[in-house]
Protein backbone atom coordinates (compact mmCIF):
# COMPACT_ATOMS: atom_id res chain seq x y z
CA UNK A 1 0.00 0.00 0.00
CA UNK A 2 1.23 3.46 -0.85
CA UNK A 3 2.45 5.67 2.15
CA UNK A 4 0.70 8.85 1.81
CA UNK A 5 2.12 12.66 2.17
CA UNK A 6 1.29 13.41 6.05
CA UNK A 7 -1.68 14.53 6.98
CA UNK A 8 -0.65 17.39 8.56
CA UNK A 9 0.49 18.78 4.84
CA UNK A 10 3.78 20.79 3.94
CA UNK A 11 4.61 21.48 7.69
CA UNK A 12 5.42 17.58 8.34
CA UNK A 13 6.64 17.04 4.70
CA UNK A 14 9.16 20.18 5.71
CA UNK A 15 9.91 18.71 9.05
CA UNK A 16 10.11 14.94 7.54
CA UNK A 17 12.65 16.44 4.76
CA UNK A 18 15.39 18.65 7.54
CA UNK A 19 15.27 15.09 9.60
CA UNK A 20 16.08 13.33 6.91
CA UNK A 21 18.88 16.00 5.56
CA UNK A 22 19.91 16.33 8.93
CA UNK A 23 21.02 12.70 9.49
CA UNK A 24 22.18 12.74 6.29
CA UNK A 25 24.94 15.57 7.00
CA UNK A 26 27.89 14.84 9.11
CA UNK A 27 28.36 18.25 10.02
CA UNK A 28 32.08 17.71 8.84
CA UNK A 29 34.37 18.33 6.21
CA UNK A 30 37.57 16.26 5.88
CA UNK A 31 39.54 17.30 3.00
CA UNK A 32 43.07 16.38 2.35
CA UNK A 33 45.25 18.82 0.49
CA UNK A 34 48.66 17.64 -0.86
CA UNK A 35 51.55 17.71 -3.47
CA UNK A 36 54.83 18.93 -3.82
CA UNK A 37 56.04 22.12 -1.49
CA UNK A 38 55.44 25.52 -3.46
CA UNK A 39 52.57 24.39 -5.90
CA UNK A 40 49.85 26.38 -4.11
CA UNK A 41 48.08 23.80 -2.08
CA UNK A 42 47.29 26.26 0.99
CA UNK A 43 46.30 29.30 -1.38
CA UNK A 44 43.95 26.74 -3.09
CA UNK A 45 42.19 24.82 -0.84
CA UNK A 46 41.49 28.35 1.06
CA UNK A 47 39.86 29.65 -2.08
CA UNK A 48 37.78 26.84 -2.30
CA UNK A 49 36.34 26.81 1.06
CA UNK A 50 36.31 30.61 1.25
CA UNK A 51 38.13 30.93 3.83
CA UNK A 52 42.31 31.09 5.13
CA UNK A 53 41.61 27.72 6.65
CA UNK A 54 45.42 26.22 5.75
CA UNK A 55 48.48 28.58 5.99
CA UNK A 56 50.04 30.09 2.98
CA UNK A 57 53.94 30.51 2.69
CA UNK A 58 56.37 31.96 0.35
CA UNK A 59 56.91 29.90 -2.64
CA UNK A 60 59.81 27.41 -2.14
CA UNK A 61 59.45 27.67 1.59
CA UNK A 62 58.55 24.56 3.34
CA UNK A 63 55.54 25.52 5.62
CA UNK A 64 54.33 22.32 6.07
CA UNK A 65 56.76 19.86 8.18
CA UNK A 66 54.37 17.74 8.92
CA UNK A 67 50.93 16.30 8.56
CA UNK A 68 49.14 19.55 10.14
CA UNK A 69 45.05 19.78 10.46
CA UNK A 70 43.37 23.03 10.54
CA UNK A 71 40.04 23.27 11.80
CA UNK A 72 37.59 25.96 11.54
CA UNK A 73 33.54 25.96 11.50
CA UNK A 74 31.67 27.31 8.19
CA UNK A 75 27.79 27.79 8.80
CA UNK A 76 27.87 24.87 11.47
CA UNK A 77 30.22 22.83 9.60
CA UNK A 78 33.64 21.64 11.05
CA UNK A 79 35.72 21.77 8.14
CA UNK A 80 38.92 20.02 8.91
CA UNK A 81 41.96 20.62 6.27
CA UNK A 82 44.55 18.20 6.55
CA UNK A 83 47.80 20.11 4.58
CA UNK A 84 50.27 17.10 3.73
CA UNK A 85 54.47 17.99 3.78
CA UNK A 86 55.80 17.85 0.79
CA UNK A 87 55.34 13.53 0.27
CA UNK A 88 57.46 14.10 -2.68
CA UNK A 89 60.57 15.62 -1.26
CA UNK A 90 62.32 12.64 0.29
CA UNK A 91 62.85 14.58 3.71
CA UNK A 92 60.22 13.15 6.14
CA UNK A 93 58.74 9.97 6.90
CA UNK A 94 55.84 9.94 4.40
CA UNK A 95 54.05 6.91 5.28
CA UNK A 96 54.69 7.30 9.21
CA UNK A 97 52.53 10.74 8.75
CA UNK A 98 50.16 9.52 6.42
CA UNK A 99 49.24 6.60 8.71
CA UNK A 100 49.17 9.13 11.63
CA UNK A 101 46.30 10.86 9.63
CA UNK A 102 44.79 7.95 8.63
CA UNK A 103 44.74 7.31 12.47
CA UNK A 104 43.49 10.75 13.49
CA UNK A 105 40.91 10.90 10.72
CA UNK A 106 37.42 9.06 11.31
CA UNK A 107 37.61 5.20 10.17
CA UNK A 108 40.33 6.51 8.07
CA UNK A 109 37.89 8.79 6.01
CA UNK A 110 39.09 11.52 3.81
CA UNK A 111 35.88 12.96 2.53
CA UNK A 112 37.94 14.68 -0.50
CA UNK A 113 41.52 14.18 -1.53
CA UNK A 114 42.83 17.01 -3.39
CA UNK A 115 46.23 16.04 -5.23
CA UNK A 116 47.79 19.19 -6.91
CA UNK A 117 50.71 19.47 -9.44
CA UNK A 118 51.86 22.43 -11.16
CA UNK A 119 50.72 22.67 -14.76
CA UNK A 120 53.85 24.46 -15.29
CA UNK A 121 56.13 21.67 -14.73
CA UNK A 122 58.04 20.11 -17.74
CA UNK A 123 57.19 16.57 -16.98
CA UNK A 124 55.91 13.84 -14.57
CA UNK A 125 58.45 13.48 -12.33
CA UNK A 126 59.45 10.50 -9.87
CA UNK A 127 58.19 12.62 -6.71
CA UNK A 128 55.01 13.24 -7.68
CA UNK A 129 54.97 9.60 -9.31
CA UNK A 130 56.02 8.38 -5.18
CA UNK A 131 53.93 10.51 -3.52
CA UNK A 132 50.79 8.99 -5.37
CA UNK A 133 52.50 5.83 -4.62
CA UNK A 134 52.64 6.07 -0.99
CA UNK A 135 49.22 7.74 -0.69
CA UNK A 136 47.75 4.47 -2.73
CA UNK A 137 49.36 2.03 -0.34
CA UNK A 138 48.41 3.88 2.77
CA UNK A 139 44.56 4.62 1.95
CA UNK A 140 43.82 2.22 -0.89
CA UNK A 141 42.74 2.95 -4.11
CA UNK A 142 39.61 3.67 -2.85
CA UNK A 143 40.99 6.98 -2.25
CA UNK A 144 41.13 8.01 -5.80
CA UNK A 145 37.07 7.68 -5.57
CA UNK A 146 37.21 10.62 -3.27
CA UNK A 147 40.01 12.18 -5.41
CA UNK A 148 40.51 14.94 -7.49
CA UNK A 149 43.65 16.48 -9.24
CA UNK A 150 44.21 20.16 -9.50
CA UNK A 151 46.75 21.11 -12.20
CA UNK A 152 48.20 24.20 -10.66
CA UNK A 153 49.63 27.28 -12.65
CA UNK A 154 47.68 26.52 -15.19
CA UNK A 155 47.11 30.13 -16.09
CA UNK A 156 51.25 29.84 -17.05
CA UNK A 157 50.44 27.55 -19.67
CA UNK A 158 48.14 29.80 -21.54
CA UNK A 159 50.37 31.57 -24.71
CA UNK A 160 52.58 29.14 -26.85
CA UNK A 161 56.01 30.16 -26.46
CA UNK A 162 56.67 29.45 -30.43
CA UNK A 163 54.09 32.37 -31.11
CA UNK A 164 51.66 29.68 -32.43
CA UNK A 165 48.01 28.99 -31.65
CA UNK A 166 47.36 29.34 -27.98
CA UNK A 167 44.17 27.18 -27.27
CA UNK A 168 46.20 24.78 -29.11
CA UNK A 169 49.48 24.73 -26.81
CA UNK A 170 46.98 24.24 -23.82
CA UNK A 171 45.14 22.07 -24.65
CA UNK A 172 47.90 19.96 -25.50
CA UNK A 173 49.60 20.52 -22.35
CA UNK A 174 46.60 19.63 -20.17
CA UNK A 175 46.17 16.42 -22.77
CA UNK A 176 50.04 15.57 -21.55
CA UNK A 177 49.09 15.48 -17.75
CA UNK A 178 45.44 13.73 -18.24
CA UNK A 179 47.55 10.51 -20.19
CA UNK A 180 50.74 10.98 -18.02
CA UNK A 181 48.32 10.90 -14.85
CA UNK A 182 45.98 7.92 -15.80
CA UNK A 183 48.78 5.97 -17.01
CA UNK A 184 50.40 5.85 -14.09
CA UNK A 185 47.87 5.48 -11.66
CA UNK A 186 46.79 2.49 -14.46
CA UNK A 187 50.57 1.07 -13.20
CA UNK A 188 50.33 1.28 -9.81
CA UNK A 189 47.32 -1.20 -9.59
CA UNK A 190 44.26 1.43 -9.37
CA UNK A 191 41.24 0.23 -11.22
CA UNK A 192 39.71 1.51 -14.17
CA UNK A 193 36.65 1.97 -13.27
CA UNK A 194 38.12 4.82 -10.58
CA UNK A 195 40.99 5.93 -12.50
CA UNK A 196 38.62 6.48 -15.67
CA UNK A 197 36.24 9.07 -13.33
CA UNK A 198 39.08 11.06 -11.58
CA UNK A 199 38.82 14.82 -12.18
CA UNK A 200 41.45 16.61 -13.87
CA UNK A 201 41.21 20.42 -12.67
CA UNK A 202 43.44 22.99 -14.15
CA UNK A 203 43.34 25.68 -11.37
CA UNK A 204 45.22 28.69 -12.01
CA UNK A 205 45.40 32.24 -9.97
CA UNK A 206 42.52 33.59 -7.86
CA UNK A 207 42.85 36.87 -9.21
CA UNK A 208 43.00 35.54 -12.79
CA UNK A 209 39.84 33.20 -12.73
CA UNK A 210 39.32 32.49 -16.32
CA UNK A 211 41.49 30.07 -18.26
CA UNK A 212 41.40 29.38 -22.34
CA UNK A 213 38.43 26.44 -21.84
CA UNK A 214 36.68 27.54 -19.24
CA UNK A 215 35.53 31.05 -17.14
CA UNK A 216 36.01 30.44 -13.94
CA UNK A 217 38.22 27.51 -13.33
CA UNK A 218 37.42 27.85 -8.90
CA UNK A 219 33.40 27.13 -10.43
CA UNK A 220 35.02 23.94 -12.25
CA UNK A 221 36.64 22.39 -9.11
CA UNK A 222 34.14 22.84 -7.12
CA UNK A 223 31.41 20.98 -8.79
CA UNK A 224 34.23 18.28 -9.19
CA UNK A 225 35.20 18.04 -6.00
CA UNK A 226 30.62 17.94 -5.01
CA UNK A 227 30.50 15.24 -8.08
CA UNK A 228 33.64 12.76 -6.15
CA UNK A 229 31.75 13.32 -2.63
CA UNK A 230 29.20 11.53 -0.50
CA UNK A 231 25.69 12.68 -0.27
CA UNK A 232 25.98 13.46 2.99
CA UNK A 233 29.50 15.54 2.82
CA UNK A 234 28.01 16.93 -0.44
CA UNK A 235 25.00 18.53 1.74
CA UNK A 236 28.23 19.74 4.16
CA UNK A 237 29.98 21.09 1.19
CA UNK A 238 26.64 22.67 -0.22
CA UNK A 239 26.26 24.22 3.03
CA UNK A 240 29.44 26.15 3.61
CA UNK A 241 29.47 27.10 -0.01
CA UNK A 242 25.98 28.23 -0.85
CA UNK A 243 26.53 31.89 0.19
CA UNK A 244 28.56 32.23 -2.25
CA UNK A 245 27.35 29.98 -5.39
CA UNK A 246 25.90 32.21 -7.96
CA UNK A 247 23.58 30.86 -10.33
CA UNK A 248 23.02 31.68 -14.19
CA UNK A 249 19.68 32.88 -13.71
CA UNK A 250 20.07 35.41 -11.04
CA UNK A 251 16.02 35.73 -10.70
CA UNK A 252 16.38 31.58 -8.88
CA UNK A 253 17.49 33.57 -5.80
CA UNK A 254 14.17 34.15 -4.18
CA UNK A 255 16.01 34.76 -0.83
CA UNK A 256 17.56 37.85 -0.31
CA UNK A 257 19.54 36.73 3.00
CA UNK A 258 21.51 34.70 0.23
CA UNK A 259 22.56 37.60 -1.97
CA UNK A 260 22.98 39.56 1.25
CA UNK A 261 25.32 36.64 2.76
CA UNK A 262 27.07 36.27 -0.46
CA UNK A 263 28.13 40.45 -0.58
CA UNK A 264 29.78 40.27 2.84
CA UNK A 265 31.49 36.72 2.89
CA UNK A 266 35.19 37.13 3.22
CA UNK A 267 34.77 41.21 3.91
CA UNK A 268 38.65 42.28 4.42
CA UNK A 269 39.84 39.09 3.26
CA UNK A 270 40.87 39.28 -0.65
CA UNK A 271 42.96 36.36 -0.25
CA UNK A 272 39.82 34.23 -1.13
CA UNK A 273 37.33 34.52 -3.69
CA UNK A 274 33.76 36.11 -2.84
CA UNK A 275 31.62 34.33 -5.58
CA UNK A 276 31.28 30.88 -7.63
CA UNK A 277 29.17 31.69 -10.33
CA UNK A 278 27.91 28.22 -11.84
CA UNK A 279 26.74 27.86 -15.56
CA UNK A 280 24.28 25.98 -16.68
CA UNK A 281 26.06 22.61 -17.44
CA UNK A 282 27.24 23.37 -13.84
CA UNK A 283 23.90 24.21 -12.08
CA UNK A 284 22.09 20.98 -13.82
CA UNK A 285 24.73 18.57 -12.25
CA UNK A 286 24.43 20.33 -8.68
CA UNK A 287 20.70 20.41 -8.73
CA UNK A 288 20.38 16.75 -10.47
CA UNK A 289 22.73 15.45 -7.55
CA UNK A 290 20.25 17.02 -4.88
CA UNK A 291 17.41 15.47 -6.86
CA UNK A 292 18.45 12.06 -6.45
CA UNK A 293 18.97 12.30 -2.53
CA UNK A 294 15.74 13.97 -2.32
CA UNK A 295 14.30 11.66 -4.56
CA UNK A 296 15.66 8.95 -1.75
CA UNK A 297 13.49 10.71 0.99
CA UNK A 298 10.62 10.80 -1.78
CA UNK A 299 10.95 7.14 -1.79
CA UNK A 300 10.92 7.07 2.38
CA UNK A 301 7.63 9.56 2.74
CA UNK A 302 5.48 8.43 -0.57
CA UNK A 303 5.21 5.73 -2.62
CA UNK A 304 5.54 7.21 -6.04
CA UNK A 305 5.07 4.40 -8.39
CA UNK A 306 1.00 4.24 -8.69
CA UNK A 307 0.90 6.67 -5.93
CA UNK A 308 1.77 10.51 -4.95
CA UNK A 309 2.73 12.40 -7.51
CA UNK A 310 4.65 15.62 -7.79
CA UNK A 311 2.42 18.00 -8.53
CA UNK A 312 0.38 16.89 -5.17
CA UNK A 313 3.94 17.44 -3.30
CA UNK A 314 4.10 20.50 -4.86
CA UNK A 315 0.11 21.76 -4.59
CA UNK A 316 0.77 21.13 -0.81
CA UNK A 317 3.67 23.54 -0.16
CA UNK A 318 2.35 25.71 -2.16
CA UNK A 319 -0.18 26.52 0.84
CA UNK A 320 3.15 28.07 2.70
CA UNK A 321 6.03 28.67 -0.39
CA UNK A 322 3.30 30.28 -2.54
CA UNK A 323 5.55 32.86 -4.19
CA UNK A 324 8.45 29.93 -4.78
CA UNK A 325 6.65 27.11 -5.87
CA UNK A 326 3.79 28.92 -7.55
CA UNK A 327 5.09 28.63 -10.92
CA UNK A 328 6.11 25.45 -10.45
CA UNK A 329 3.08 23.17 -10.75
CA UNK A 330 1.54 24.38 -14.01
CA UNK A 331 3.65 21.62 -15.98
CA UNK A 332 1.34 18.16 -14.02
CA UNK A 333 4.55 15.67 -14.08
CA UNK A 334 4.33 12.95 -12.34
CA UNK A 335 7.70 11.04 -10.55
CA UNK A 336 8.48 8.16 -12.48
CA UNK A 337 11.93 6.10 -10.82
CA UNK A 338 14.68 7.47 -12.41
CA UNK A 339 13.51 8.56 -15.36
CA UNK A 340 14.55 11.97 -15.70
CA UNK A 341 14.69 12.54 -19.97
CA UNK A 342 11.94 15.35 -20.93
CA UNK A 343 11.44 16.10 -17.15
CA UNK A 344 15.10 17.34 -15.71
CA UNK A 345 14.42 21.35 -15.68
CA UNK A 346 11.15 21.08 -13.97
CA UNK A 347 12.18 19.00 -11.80
CA UNK A 348 15.55 20.41 -10.50
CA UNK A 349 13.70 23.64 -10.74
CA UNK A 350 11.81 22.17 -7.88
CA UNK A 351 14.63 20.65 -6.10
CA UNK A 352 16.38 24.19 -5.87
CA UNK A 353 12.81 25.66 -4.81
CA UNK A 354 12.90 23.15 -2.21
CA UNK A 355 16.80 23.53 -0.98
CA UNK A 356 15.63 27.58 -1.15
CA UNK A 357 12.27 26.85 0.86
CA UNK A 358 13.78 24.17 3.54
CA UNK A 359 17.34 26.70 3.99
CA UNK A 360 19.54 23.68 2.49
Amino acid sequence: MAKKLPEKGPESLKAAFLKWSSEKRQDRLSILITGKTGVGKSRLVNALVGERVAKEGRAGSAFTDSITSYCTQIYGVEVVVWDSPGLQDGTYNEELYLQDMKTKLSGGRVDVMIYCISMADTRFYDADKNAMRTLTEVFGSKLWKSGVVALTFANLKTEDPDGEDDLTYYLGEKHFWEKAIIDFLASIGVELEVRQEIPIVPTGDYKKIKLPECEDWLSDLWIKCFDVMSISTGLDFYQISESRLKYPDSSTDTTSAAAAARSSVNEGNEATPREIPLNEEQEDGLLRRMWRAFLEFCGAVITVAGGQSIPRILKSTRQVYPSVIGTLISKPVGLGNEDLDGKTRYLMGWTKAQLVCFNL
